[in-house]
This record gives structure tokens, sequence and C-alpha cells, in this order.
């Protein structure tokens, strides 16, 4: 997985628009990673339906999309967003 660090959301979209994004499924780290907020924090926030995501058993799956898609439309990027709600 690619570590993105965007500074605003024309950035995102520059990069939507410049590549190819795999719709791939990640696991909590690596949605984690992706939105720079910790595991507990992304697990509370999917939980709630805050953020797109599946739980299987004990699991959480993420689709890369739509994370994609819901730091786009939010316009949120790391865990100062999660502190909003």
């Amino acid at each position: 997985m690619t570590n993105l660090a965007l500074v605003n959301l024309d950035d995102l979209k520059v990069l939507l628009s410049e590549h190819s994004i795999p719709n791939e499924v990640w696991n909590s780290k690596q949605a984690a990673d992706f939105l720079t907020v910790s595991v507990p924090t992304l697990h509370k926030e999917a939980e709630t339906g805050k953020v797109p995501g599946v739980r299987i058993g004990k699991d959480w799956k993420f689709s890369s999309i739509a994370l994609y898609q819901y730091v786009a439309k939010e316009g949120h990027q790391g865990e100062r967003s999660f502190n909003k709600f």
C-alpha cells in the first residue's frame, strides 16, 4: 500500500484524475494508516457508520475506493477530522 500525505481536497482530486485506483479490501490497520487515525478510533467511527466499513465476525474490512470517496466527500484527512463529530 502506498502511503499518501494529502494536503487538501484538491490534492486528492488530482490523484484520482491522474491515476486509476484499484478497489482493494483493506484490513483495519491499512484503513487506519490511510486515514491517519488509530485502529480503535477507526473501529469506533465504523461502528457508528461515520466511516464506511463492514464487520465480518470480529474483523473489519474496508474498501479502498469507499475510503477515498469518504475523504473526498467529507474533506477529512487525519484524526483532526474525527474530533469534529
